[in-house]
Protein backbone atom coordinates (compact mmCIF):
# COMPACT_ATOMS: atom_id res chain seq x y z
CA UNK A 1 0.00 0.00 0.00
CA UNK A 2 0.68 3.37 -0.95
CA UNK A 3 3.20 5.27 2.34
CA UNK A 4 2.28 9.06 2.17
CA UNK A 5 4.30 11.91 4.04
CA UNK A 6 2.99 12.52 7.48
CA UNK A 7 -0.13 13.00 6.53
CA UNK A 8 -3.47 11.89 9.05
CA UNK A 9 -4.64 9.09 6.30
CA UNK A 10 -1.36 7.15 6.85
CA UNK A 11 -1.06 7.14 10.20
CA UNK A 12 -4.81 6.59 10.88
CA UNK A 13 -4.66 3.52 8.44
CA UNK A 14 -1.47 2.41 10.03
CA UNK A 15 -3.28 2.19 13.50
CA UNK A 16 -5.79 0.21 12.17
CA UNK A 17 -3.79 -2.15 10.39
CA UNK A 18 -1.76 -3.03 13.68
CA UNK A 19 -4.58 -4.90 14.58
CA UNK A 20 -4.57 -7.61 12.09
CA UNK A 21 -2.97 -10.63 12.51
CA UNK A 22 0.75 -11.46 12.27
CA UNK A 23 -0.45 -14.10 10.06
CA UNK A 24 0.61 -14.02 6.06
CA UNK A 25 2.19 -17.21 5.10
CA UNK A 26 0.09 -18.65 2.40
CA UNK A 27 -0.94 -22.44 3.13
CA UNK A 28 -0.20 -24.85 0.70
CA UNK A 29 -3.26 -26.45 -0.94
CA UNK A 30 -1.20 -30.10 -0.61
CA UNK A 31 -2.19 -32.55 1.35
CA UNK A 32 0.31 -35.20 3.59
CA UNK A 33 -0.51 -37.80 0.59
CA UNK A 34 0.73 -35.27 -2.28
CA UNK A 35 4.15 -34.10 -0.57
CA UNK A 36 5.19 -37.92 -0.71
CA UNK A 37 5.84 -36.70 -4.30
CA UNK A 38 8.85 -34.66 -4.80
CA UNK A 39 9.40 -33.40 -7.97
CA UNK A 40 12.85 -32.47 -9.11
CA UNK A 41 14.13 -29.70 -11.91
CA UNK A 42 17.56 -28.99 -12.99
CA UNK A 43 18.76 -25.67 -12.94
CA UNK A 44 22.22 -23.57 -14.07
CA UNK A 45 23.20 -24.07 -10.49
CA UNK A 46 21.92 -27.45 -9.18
CA UNK A 47 19.19 -29.55 -8.87
CA UNK A 48 15.97 -28.44 -6.67
CA UNK A 49 13.46 -31.15 -4.90
CA UNK A 50 9.99 -29.37 -4.47
CA UNK A 51 6.24 -30.25 -3.31
CA UNK A 52 3.89 -31.88 -5.55
CA UNK A 53 0.46 -31.01 -4.77
CA UNK A 54 -3.40 -31.26 -6.24
CA UNK A 55 -2.59 -29.02 -8.80
CA UNK A 56 0.70 -27.83 -9.23
CA UNK A 57 4.04 -28.47 -8.66
CA UNK A 58 5.82 -25.84 -6.05
CA UNK A 59 9.85 -24.68 -5.69
CA UNK A 60 10.11 -22.90 -3.22
CA UNK A 61 12.96 -20.64 -1.00
CA UNK A 62 15.35 -20.44 -4.44
CA UNK A 63 18.23 -18.52 -4.60
CA UNK A 64 18.47 -16.31 -7.24
CA UNK A 65 21.66 -14.30 -6.60
CA UNK A 66 24.07 -14.67 -3.85
CA UNK A 67 23.37 -13.26 0.37
CA UNK A 68 23.91 -9.54 0.25
CA UNK A 69 25.46 -9.69 3.72
CA UNK A 70 28.53 -8.09 5.09
CA UNK A 71 30.85 -6.82 2.51
CA UNK A 72 27.56 -7.48 0.09
CA UNK A 73 25.62 -5.10 1.76
CA UNK A 74 24.46 -2.23 -0.63
CA UNK A 75 26.28 -3.85 -3.52
CA UNK A 76 24.42 -5.15 -6.70
CA UNK A 77 23.65 -8.46 -6.73
CA UNK A 78 26.28 -11.58 -7.48
CA UNK A 79 24.92 -14.80 -9.30
CA UNK A 80 23.86 -17.42 -6.84
CA UNK A 81 27.01 -19.81 -6.50
CA UNK A 82 26.38 -23.73 -7.54
CA UNK A 83 25.88 -26.28 -5.93
CA UNK A 84 26.13 -29.86 -5.96
CA UNK A 85 23.58 -32.29 -4.47
CA UNK A 86 19.42 -31.83 -5.08
CA UNK A 87 18.78 -28.54 -3.27
CA UNK A 88 15.26 -28.94 -0.73
CA UNK A 89 12.84 -26.27 -2.07
CA UNK A 90 9.72 -27.63 -0.06
CA UNK A 91 9.71 -24.52 2.29
CA UNK A 92 10.14 -20.49 1.80
CA UNK A 93 13.62 -18.49 2.35
CA UNK A 94 13.51 -15.78 4.39
CA UNK A 95 11.80 -12.62 4.33
CA UNK A 96 14.13 -10.02 3.48
CA UNK A 97 14.46 -7.44 7.01
CA UNK A 98 11.32 -5.43 7.78
CA UNK A 99 9.70 -4.70 10.80
CA UNK A 100 6.36 -6.86 10.43
CA UNK A 101 3.97 -3.75 12.46
CA UNK A 102 1.30 -4.34 9.53
CA UNK A 103 0.96 -8.08 9.78
CA UNK A 104 -1.18 -7.76 6.03
CA UNK A 105 1.76 -6.12 4.69
CA UNK A 106 4.48 -8.68 5.13
CA UNK A 107 5.86 -10.69 8.40
CA UNK A 108 9.28 -9.77 11.03
CA UNK A 109 12.18 -10.24 9.81
CA UNK A 110 15.82 -9.50 10.61
CA UNK A 111 17.30 -11.13 7.33
CA UNK A 112 19.91 -9.97 4.92
CA UNK A 113 19.99 -13.45 3.51
CA UNK A 114 16.60 -13.21 1.37
CA UNK A 115 17.10 -13.06 -1.91
CA UNK A 116 14.64 -15.73 -2.76
CA UNK A 117 12.12 -16.64 -5.28
CA UNK A 118 9.58 -19.42 -4.95
CA UNK A 119 7.85 -21.30 -8.97
CA UNK A 120 4.46 -22.50 -8.97
CA UNK A 121 3.81 -24.83 -12.03
CA UNK A 122 0.92 -26.50 -13.15
CA UNK A 123 1.05 -30.33 -11.95
CA UNK A 124 0.87 -31.78 -15.13
CA UNK A 125 3.87 -31.33 -18.26
CA UNK A 126 2.27 -29.13 -21.31
CA UNK A 127 3.32 -30.08 -24.71
CA UNK A 128 4.73 -26.69 -25.78
CA UNK A 129 6.54 -24.26 -23.15
CA UNK A 130 3.80 -22.38 -20.71
CA UNK A 131 3.96 -18.15 -20.25
CA UNK A 132 5.92 -17.42 -17.06
CA UNK A 133 4.61 -15.04 -14.79
CA UNK A 134 7.00 -12.93 -12.34
CA UNK A 135 5.40 -11.27 -9.51
CA UNK A 136 6.71 -8.54 -7.61
CA UNK A 137 4.74 -8.10 -4.24
CA UNK A 138 3.72 -4.83 -2.63
CA UNK A 139 4.29 -3.44 0.86
CA UNK A 140 5.70 0.32 0.28
CA UNK A 141 9.23 -1.40 -0.88
CA UNK A 142 9.15 -1.81 2.95
CA UNK A 143 7.36 -4.72 3.45
CA UNK A 144 6.45 -8.55 2.27
CA UNK A 145 7.68 -11.46 0.57
CA UNK A 146 7.16 -13.74 -2.58
CA UNK A 147 6.03 -16.33 -0.53
CA UNK A 148 2.78 -14.64 0.95
CA UNK A 149 0.90 -14.79 -2.23
CA UNK A 150 -0.17 -18.42 -3.08
CA UNK A 151 0.22 -19.48 -6.25
CA UNK A 152 -1.26 -22.58 -7.15
CA UNK A 153 -4.55 -21.37 -8.21
CA UNK A 154 -3.08 -18.81 -10.66
CA UNK A 155 -0.46 -21.34 -12.11
CA UNK A 156 -2.96 -24.01 -12.55
CA UNK A 157 -5.99 -22.45 -13.98
CA UNK A 158 -3.67 -19.87 -16.23
CA UNK A 159 -1.70 -23.00 -17.31
CA UNK A 160 1.36 -20.22 -16.49
CA UNK A 161 4.39 -20.89 -14.52
CA UNK A 162 4.20 -18.08 -11.44
CA UNK A 163 7.39 -16.91 -10.03
CA UNK A 164 7.30 -14.46 -6.95
CA UNK A 165 10.20 -13.02 -5.68
CA UNK A 166 11.84 -11.63 -2.65
CA UNK A 167 14.21 -8.28 -3.11
CA UNK A 168 15.48 -5.50 -0.42
CA UNK A 169 13.80 -3.52 1.35
CA UNK A 170 13.69 -0.03 2.96
CA UNK A 171 17.48 1.43 3.37
CA UNK A 172 18.82 -1.91 2.62
CA UNK A 173 17.33 -1.65 -0.50
CA UNK A 174 16.95 1.44 -1.26
CA UNK A 175 19.39 3.61 0.52
CA UNK A 176 20.34 6.67 -1.64
CA UNK A 177 20.87 6.34 -5.51
CA UNK A 178 21.67 2.59 -5.68
CA UNK A 179 18.50 0.99 -6.39
CA UNK A 180 19.16 -2.49 -5.08
CA UNK A 181 16.06 -3.87 -4.94
CA UNK A 182 15.39 -2.64 -8.31
CA UNK A 183 19.22 -4.56 -9.01
CA UNK A 184 17.33 -7.55 -7.06
CA UNK A 185 14.55 -7.65 -9.47
CA UNK A 186 16.69 -7.46 -12.61
CA UNK A 187 18.74 -9.84 -11.14
CA UNK A 188 15.44 -12.55 -10.43
CA UNK A 189 14.56 -12.23 -13.88
CA UNK A 190 18.48 -12.73 -14.98
CA UNK A 191 17.26 -16.28 -13.44
CA UNK A 192 13.73 -16.59 -14.99
CA UNK A 193 15.02 -16.03 -18.16
CA UNK A 194 17.82 -18.69 -18.06
CA UNK A 195 16.17 -21.42 -15.95
CA UNK A 196 12.14 -20.83 -17.13
CA UNK A 197 12.49 -23.80 -19.51
CA UNK A 198 13.82 -25.94 -16.62
CA UNK A 199 10.36 -25.97 -15.04
CA UNK A 200 8.14 -25.87 -18.33
CA UNK A 201 8.16 -21.84 -18.80
CA UNK A 202 8.78 -20.04 -22.04
CA UNK A 203 11.87 -17.95 -21.55
CA UNK A 204 10.98 -16.06 -24.56
CA UNK A 205 7.38 -14.81 -22.97
CA UNK A 206 7.63 -13.10 -19.47
CA UNK A 207 5.00 -11.10 -18.15
CA UNK A 208 6.25 -8.63 -15.12
CA UNK A 209 3.74 -7.98 -12.61
CA UNK A 210 2.76 -6.25 -9.57
CA UNK A 211 0.32 -4.34 -7.25
CA UNK A 212 0.87 -0.93 -5.86
CA UNK A 213 4.54 -0.97 -4.22
CA UNK A 214 5.17 -4.05 -6.81
CA UNK A 215 3.18 -2.20 -9.77
CA UNK A 216 5.33 0.99 -9.43
CA UNK A 217 8.53 -1.49 -9.78
CA UNK A 218 7.18 -2.77 -12.80
CA UNK A 219 7.11 1.08 -13.23
CA UNK A 220 10.73 1.09 -12.85
CA UNK A 221 11.72 -1.79 -14.93
CA UNK A 222 10.14 -0.37 -17.58
CA UNK A 223 11.82 2.52 -17.57
CA UNK A 224 15.08 1.25 -16.72
CA UNK A 225 17.46 0.79 -19.81
CA UNK A 226 19.07 -2.43 -17.75
CA UNK A 227 15.87 -4.02 -17.58
CA UNK A 228 15.28 -3.82 -21.44
CA UNK A 229 15.11 -7.78 -22.62
CA UNK A 230 14.23 -9.18 -19.21
CA UNK A 231 10.60 -8.93 -19.61
CA UNK A 232 8.02 -9.21 -22.63
CA UNK A 233 4.81 -7.98 -20.93
CA UNK A 234 4.25 -5.89 -17.91
CA UNK A 235 0.57 -5.68 -15.45
CA UNK A 236 0.54 -3.09 -13.01
CA UNK A 237 -2.37 -3.05 -10.51
CA UNK A 238 -2.83 -0.13 -8.29
CA UNK A 239 0.48 1.64 -8.78
CA UNK A 240 0.09 4.17 -11.72
CA UNK A 241 3.50 4.97 -12.97
CA UNK A 242 2.68 8.63 -13.07
CA UNK A 243 1.90 9.34 -9.44
CA UNK A 244 5.13 11.99 -9.49
CA UNK A 245 4.21 11.95 -6.03
CA UNK A 246 5.36 8.60 -5.10
CA UNK A 247 8.61 8.61 -7.79
CA UNK A 248 11.79 9.27 -5.75
CA UNK A 249 13.93 11.78 -7.17
CA UNK A 250 18.25 11.10 -6.58
CA UNK A 251 18.05 14.29 -4.44
CA UNK A 252 15.13 13.38 -1.94
CA UNK A 253 16.73 9.73 -1.62
CA UNK A 254 20.32 11.25 -0.75
CA UNK A 255 18.79 13.74 2.21
CA UNK A 256 16.56 10.23 3.13
CA UNK A 257 20.16 8.17 3.20
CA UNK A 258 21.90 11.63 5.51
CA UNK A 259 19.40 12.14 7.95
CA UNK A 260 19.30 7.93 8.77
CA UNK A 261 23.62 8.11 8.55
CA UNK A 262 22.81 10.93 11.80
CA UNK A 263 20.79 8.63 13.77
CA UNK A 264 23.78 6.56 14.54
CA UNK A 265 27.66 7.09 15.59
CA UNK A 266 29.03 4.25 13.80
CA UNK A 267 29.30 3.55 9.51
CA UNK A 268 26.01 1.96 8.41
CA UNK A 269 27.93 -1.11 7.23
CA UNK A 270 28.29 -2.24 10.60
CA UNK A 271 24.52 -1.27 11.94
CA UNK A 272 22.46 -4.42 12.70
CA UNK A 273 19.59 -5.16 9.67
CA UNK A 274 17.14 -4.91 13.06
CA UNK A 275 18.33 -1.60 13.69
CA UNK A 276 18.20 -0.25 10.46
CA UNK A 277 14.69 -1.35 10.04
CA UNK A 278 13.52 0.36 13.53
CA UNK A 279 15.37 3.69 12.39
CA UNK A 280 12.64 4.12 9.49
CA UNK A 281 10.35 6.57 10.15
CA UNK A 282 7.00 7.81 8.59
CA UNK A 283 8.71 10.94 6.85
CA UNK A 284 11.04 8.63 5.07
CA UNK A 285 9.78 6.96 1.57
CA UNK A 286 11.65 4.22 0.12
CA UNK A 287 11.43 2.81 -3.53
CA UNK A 288 13.06 3.24 -7.25
CA UNK A 289 15.22 6.48 -7.29
CA UNK A 290 15.30 8.37 -10.58
CA UNK A 291 17.06 10.45 -11.79
CA UNK A 292 20.74 7.78 -11.35
CA UNK A 293 22.09 5.41 -13.49
CA UNK A 294 19.84 2.82 -13.66
CA UNK A 295 16.93 5.27 -14.05
CA UNK A 296 18.36 7.98 -15.85
CA UNK A 297 14.54 8.94 -16.87
CA UNK A 298 11.23 9.90 -14.47
CA UNK A 299 8.03 7.70 -16.26
CA UNK A 300 6.68 10.95 -17.23
CA UNK A 301 9.93 11.92 -19.13
CA UNK A 302 10.38 8.07 -20.37
CA UNK A 303 7.04 7.96 -21.55
CA UNK A 304 6.77 11.07 -23.88
CA UNK A 305 9.83 10.26 -24.94
CA UNK A 306 9.40 6.68 -26.12
CA UNK A 307 12.59 5.78 -23.93
CA UNK A 308 11.46 2.92 -22.44
CA UNK A 309 11.32 -0.28 -22.23
CA UNK A 310 8.13 -0.82 -24.52
CA UNK A 311 6.06 -3.94 -24.50
CA UNK A 312 2.47 -4.40 -23.88
CA UNK A 313 0.69 -3.47 -21.15
CA UNK A 314 -2.25 -4.19 -18.62
CA UNK A 315 -2.50 -1.20 -16.25
CA UNK A 316 -5.52 -0.91 -14.13
CA UNK A 317 -6.87 0.04 -10.46
CA UNK A 318 -9.79 -0.59 -8.40
CA UNK A 319 -12.78 1.52 -8.20
CA UNK A 320 -13.00 2.57 -4.60
CA UNK A 321 -8.71 2.35 -3.88
CA UNK A 322 -9.26 4.82 -0.60
CA UNK A 323 -12.31 3.23 0.77
CA UNK A 324 -9.78 0.99 2.68
CA UNK A 325 -8.02 4.09 4.25
CA UNK A 326 -10.72 5.95 4.97
CA UNK A 327 -12.06 2.90 6.96
CA UNK A 328 -8.86 3.12 8.81
CA UNK A 329 -9.67 6.92 9.51
CA UNK A 330 -13.40 5.51 11.14
CA UNK A 331 -11.73 2.99 13.05
CA UNK A 332 -9.61 5.00 14.81
CA UNK A 333 -11.93 7.11 16.22
CA UNK A 334 -14.39 3.96 17.29
CA UNK A 335 -11.43 2.97 19.62
CA UNK A 336 -12.80 5.70 21.62
CA UNK A 337 -16.30 5.42 20.78
CA UNK A 338 -17.57 2.40 19.14
CA UNK A 339 -20.81 3.68 17.56
CA UNK A 340 -18.54 6.51 15.90
CA UNK A 341 -18.47 7.36 12.09
CA UNK A 342 -17.02 9.88 10.46
CA UNK A 343 -18.07 13.76 10.18
CA UNK A 344 -18.24 16.76 8.18
CA UNK A 345 -15.67 18.36 10.79
CA UNK A 346 -13.50 14.93 9.99
CA UNK A 347 -13.84 15.50 6.25
CA UNK A 348 -12.61 19.36 6.43
CA UNK A 349 -9.59 18.48 8.44
CA UNK A 350 -8.68 15.77 6.09
CA UNK A 351 -9.42 17.32 3.00
CA UNK A 352 -7.16 20.28 3.99
CA UNK A 353 -4.47 18.49 5.45
CA UNK A 354 -4.20 16.69 1.95
CA UNK A 355 -4.85 19.31 -0.55
CA UNK A 356 -4.38 22.76 1.76
CA UNK A 357 -7.83 24.64 3.32
CA UNK A 358 -8.64 26.83 0.25
CA UNK A 359 -9.37 23.77 -1.94
CA UNK A 360 -11.61 22.15 0.65
CA UNK A 361 -15.45 24.09 -0.44
CA UNK A 362 -14.47 23.44 -3.69
CA UNK A 363 -14.48 19.15 -3.28
CA UNK A 364 -16.83 19.35 -1.33
CA UNK A 365 -19.45 20.81 -3.30
CA UNK A 366 -18.38 18.17 -6.05
CA UNK A 367 -18.30 15.42 -3.19
CA UNK A 368 -21.54 15.88 -1.04
CA UNK A 369 -22.45 13.09 1.53
CA UNK A 370 -25.72 13.57 0.57
CA UNK A 371 -25.17 11.73 -3.05
CA UNK A 372 -23.13 8.77 -0.98
CA UNK A 373 -26.11 7.90 0.85
CA UNK A 374 -25.40 10.54 3.56
CA UNK A 375 -21.83 8.93 4.47
CA UNK A 376 -19.48 11.62 5.22
CA UNK A 377 -16.48 8.12 5.10
CA UNK A 378 -17.56 7.30 1.99
CA UNK A 379 -17.56 10.77 0.10
CA UNK A 380 -14.36 11.27 1.39
CA UNK A 381 -13.24 7.83 -0.23
CA UNK A 382 -14.40 8.58 -3.49
CA UNK A 383 -12.27 12.04 -3.48
CA UNK A 384 -9.33 10.62 -2.47
CA UNK A 385 -9.85 7.76 -4.63
CA UNK A 386 -10.50 9.91 -7.93
CA UNK A 387 -7.80 12.70 -6.87
CA UNK A 388 -5.02 9.90 -6.11
CA UNK A 389 -5.85 7.25 -8.15
CA UNK A 390 -8.31 8.14 -10.97
CA UNK A 391 -6.17 11.49 -11.70
CA UNK A 392 -2.99 9.56 -12.07
CA UNK A 393 -3.97 6.46 -13.59
CA UNK A 394 -6.12 8.48 -16.54
CA UNK A 395 -2.39 10.25 -16.94
CA UNK A 396 -0.90 6.85 -17.21
CA UNK A 397 -3.13 5.06 -19.73
CA UNK A 398 -2.81 8.19 -21.72
CA UNK A 399 1.04 8.08 -21.58
CA UNK A 400 1.60 4.29 -22.31
CA UNK A 401 -1.16 4.56 -25.08
CA UNK A 402 0.29 6.73 -27.16
CA UNK A 403 3.39 4.80 -26.95
CA UNK A 404 2.53 0.84 -27.03
CA UNK A 405 -0.39 -1.16 -26.83
CA UNK A 406 -1.88 -0.52 -23.36
CA UNK A 407 -4.96 -2.54 -22.21
CA UNK A 408 -6.36 -0.43 -19.90
CA UNK A 409 -8.86 -1.85 -16.71
CA UNK A 410 -11.01 -0.82 -13.30
CA UNK A 411 -11.56 -3.49 -11.04
CA UNK A 412 -15.29 -2.64 -9.59
CA UNK A 413 -16.60 -5.54 -8.11
CA UNK A 414 -18.93 -4.25 -4.70
CA UNK A 415 -18.50 -7.03 -2.82
CA UNK A 416 -15.04 -8.17 -2.24
CA UNK A 417 -13.45 -10.64 0.67
CA UNK A 418 -12.41 -8.54 3.53
CA UNK A 419 -10.01 -9.01 5.92
CA UNK A 420 -10.13 -12.15 8.46
CA UNK A 421 -9.56 -10.20 11.59
CA UNK A 422 -11.19 -6.96 11.17
CA UNK A 423 -14.75 -5.82 11.72
CA UNK A 424 -16.27 -3.82 8.59
CA UNK A 425 -17.19 -0.10 8.68
CA UNK A 426 -20.63 1.95 8.69
CA UNK A 427 -20.02 2.37 4.80
CA UNK A 428 -19.68 0.22 1.85
CA UNK A 429 -16.24 -0.21 1.16
CA UNK A 430 -16.51 -1.55 -2.77
CA UNK A 431 -13.90 -2.03 -4.24
CA UNK A 432 -10.73 -0.94 -2.17
CA UNK A 433 -7.14 -1.46 -2.48
CA UNK A 434 -5.81 -4.92 -2.25
CA UNK A 435 -9.17 -6.32 -3.52
CA UNK A 436 -8.47 -7.73 -6.69
CA UNK A 437 -5.74 -9.98 -4.78
CA UNK A 438 -7.59 -12.99 -3.00
CA UNK A 439 -8.94 -13.65 -6.69
CA UNK A 440 -5.61 -14.11 -7.94
CA UNK A 441 -3.57 -15.35 -5.21
CA UNK A 442 -4.60 -17.29 -2.09
CA UNK A 443 -3.86 -15.34 0.41
CA UNK A 444 -3.63 -15.71 4.51
CA UNK A 445 -4.99 -12.75 5.46
CA UNK A 446 -8.34 -12.94 3.38
CA UNK A 447 -12.00 -14.08 3.51
CA UNK A 448 -12.57 -17.84 1.61
CA UNK A 449 -14.66 -16.58 -1.71
CA UNK A 450 -17.65 -17.49 -2.09
CA UNK A 451 -19.50 -19.15 -5.20
CA UNK A 452 -19.71 -15.98 -7.05
CA UNK A 453 -16.16 -14.77 -6.20
CA UNK A 454 -15.02 -18.11 -7.42
CA UNK A 455 -16.69 -17.17 -10.80
CA UNK A 456 -14.58 -13.97 -11.15
CA UNK A 457 -11.38 -15.02 -9.65
CA UNK A 458 -11.57 -17.62 -12.81
CA UNK A 459 -12.69 -15.21 -15.08
CA UNK A 460 -9.94 -12.63 -13.71
CA UNK A 461 -7.48 -15.13 -13.96
CA UNK A 462 -8.06 -16.00 -17.75
CA UNK A 463 -7.99 -12.36 -18.31
CA UNK A 464 -4.41 -11.86 -16.78
CA UNK A 465 -3.23 -15.28 -18.01
CA UNK A 466 -4.31 -14.92 -21.57
CA UNK A 467 -2.54 -11.60 -21.59
CA UNK A 468 0.93 -13.11 -20.55
CA UNK A 469 -0.24 -15.52 -23.17
CA UNK A 470 -0.58 -12.93 -26.20
CA UNK A 471 -0.14 -9.76 -25.17
CA UNK A 472 -3.59 -8.86 -25.81
CA UNK A 473 -6.82 -8.44 -24.20
CA UNK A 474 -10.09 -8.93 -24.78
CA UNK A 475 -11.23 -5.73 -25.40
CA UNK A 476 -9.59 -2.34 -27.21
CA UNK A 477 -6.38 -1.19 -26.74
CA UNK A 478 -6.65 2.34 -24.67
CA UNK A 479 -5.21 5.41 -26.79
CA UNK A 480 -5.73 8.96 -26.46
CA UNK A 481 -7.83 9.38 -29.03
CA UNK A 482 -10.31 6.27 -28.41
CA UNK A 483 -9.71 5.81 -24.56
CA UNK A 484 -11.08 2.44 -23.94
CA UNK A 485 -11.76 1.11 -20.67
CA UNK A 486 -13.04 -2.38 -19.02
CA UNK A 487 -14.65 -2.50 -16.04
CA UNK A 488 -13.94 -6.15 -14.26
CA UNK A 489 -16.58 -7.27 -11.91
CA UNK A 490 -19.19 -10.10 -10.82
CA UNK A 491 -21.67 -8.80 -13.39
CA UNK A 492 -19.05 -9.60 -16.38
CA UNK A 493 -16.74 -6.94 -18.44
CA UNK A 494 -18.23 -4.00 -19.66
CA UNK A 495 -16.95 -0.40 -20.91
CA UNK A 496 -17.07 2.63 -18.78
CA UNK A 497 -16.49 5.92 -18.80
CA UNK A 498 -13.34 5.84 -16.64
CA UNK A 499 -12.53 9.54 -17.08
CA UNK A 500 -16.04 11.13 -16.17
CA UNK A 501 -16.90 8.49 -13.33
CA UNK A 502 -13.38 9.38 -11.40
CA UNK A 503 -14.18 13.26 -12.56
CA UNK A 504 -10.64 13.58 -13.89
CA UNK A 505 -11.44 17.12 -15.21
CA UNK A 506 -12.00 18.85 -12.04
CA UNK A 507 -8.66 16.85 -10.43
CA UNK A 508 -6.95 17.79 -13.17
CA UNK A 509 -7.29 21.55 -13.03
CA UNK A 510 -7.12 21.41 -9.42
CA UNK A 511 -4.23 19.38 -8.63
CA UNK A 512 -2.57 19.53 -12.26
Amino acid sequence: MLKTTATLALTIAALALTTATAATATPATSTASDRTASPVVHTDKGALRGTLTGTARVFQGVPYAAPPTAGRRWTAPAPAPGRRGVRDATRPGAACAQSGAIGIKGPKSNEENCLFLNVTTPRTVAAAPRPVMVWLHGGDHEDGEGAMYGAERLAAQGDAVVVTVNYRLGALGWLGDGNYGLQDQQAALRWVRANAAAFGGDPRNITLFGESGGARSVCANLVSPASAGLFDRAILQSGPCLDDHENLTRAEALRNAEKLDSKFEKDLREVGAEQLVAADDEETRYGPVYGTKLLPRAPREAFASGRFNRVPVLHGINRDEETFRIWGAEFAKRIEDPAATLTDADVRTYLSQAFGAGAVDRILARYPASAYGASHGRALAAAMTDALWGRTAVDTNRALGARTQTYAYEFAEAENPWFKDLPRGSFPVGAPHLAELPYLFDLGWAEPLNTTQQALSASLIDTWSDFARTGRAAWKPYTPAAPSVRSLSSAGPRPTDFEGGHKYPFWKELLG
